[in-house]
């Protein structure tokens, strides 16, 4: 049974991280709106779903050596030059099948016209984004058997980020650094480069924990709270709860595996 504190430090996780998922939809809102500051919403929208999109495109059949226009065309031509972002809204919660729909007609279209000279996006619209956007596709090469499963992978990555994002400010807001460390470097760190996770005894000596239990204790609170931001973030923008429910329990048995 949770305490009392256990559950304000809940109900404070699940605050922040449906303010990030807010602060998210405001940007999408404001980029297919007219105002001042739309033109920086859609290149915070481009850099946001370009690893997603890409992957797709990768995955589709487009000659990699093409994939960066493709993925720029799409962006422009179709997420930011029609009609796309005014489509979503909040109360819908189907961002992803919405924006993974419209790339999959974009890719099958792009296919279909191969033997056609590479276009400048019919918007005009011209981004400039940097290598470490375009290159952002982190699961892109993995062995993925439809470019359904690349853009999946990496929109959990994306929603993976944020959610650690959210656990992370939670524990610096609430003085919990010592907590955020134990879970950072024994699961995140490892899940995320495969970096050797830290022993038990490392973190007893480096925080003058007394028991082991203080450590495994310290992973379970915080592994709560990170699938908690996580499901927050994934049912802000998906209105498929059997996939969220899948996704959610692959990663968990990837934690599970890591606080052994």
């Amino acid at each position: 049974m949770k305490s009392k504190s256990d559950q304000t430090q809940l109900n404070r996780s699940s605050s922040s991280s449906a303010g990030a998922s807010q602060t998210n939809w405001k940007t999408i809102i404001d980029a297919a709106s007219n105002s001042p500051t739309a033109g920086q919403s859609r290149e915070g929208v481009a850099r946001r779903y370009w690893p997603a999109i890409h992957a797709f495109v990768r995955k589709s059949g487009i000659p990699p050596a093409e994939a960066d226009d493709v993925t720029q065309a799409f962006i422009c031509d179709v997420m930011l030059g029609r009609d796309l972002l005014a489509r979503a809204a909040p109360e819908r919660g189907r961002f992803r099948s919405l924006l993974l729909t419209s790339v999959r007609n974009f890719a099958i279209d792009e296919l279909r016209k191969r033997k056609s000279p590479t276009r400048k996006p019919a918007s005009g619209i011209i981004l400039s984004l940097d290598d470490d956007i375009r290159s952002g596709d982190r699961n892109a090469d993995l062995n993925l058997d439809e470019p359904e499963h690349a853009f999946h992978a990496q929109w959990v990555t994306m929603m993976i980020d944020q959610a650690i994002s959210v656990v992370r400010e939670w524990a610096i807001g609430n003085s919990q650094e010592v907590q955020w460390d134990i879970f950072n470097r024994r699961i995140l760190e490892p899940m995320r480069t495969g970096a050797e996770p830290i022993s038990t005894e490392t973190f007893m000596k480096q925080w003058s924990l007394t028991s082991p239990a203080q450590v495994a204790n310290t992973l379970a609170r915080m592994k709560r709270k990170f699938v908690a931001a996580l499901m927050e973030q994934l049912g802000n923008f998906d209105d498929d709860p059997d996939m969220i429910h899948r996704e959610v329990s692959t990663l968990l048995h990837t934690l599970e595996r890591k606080t052994r």
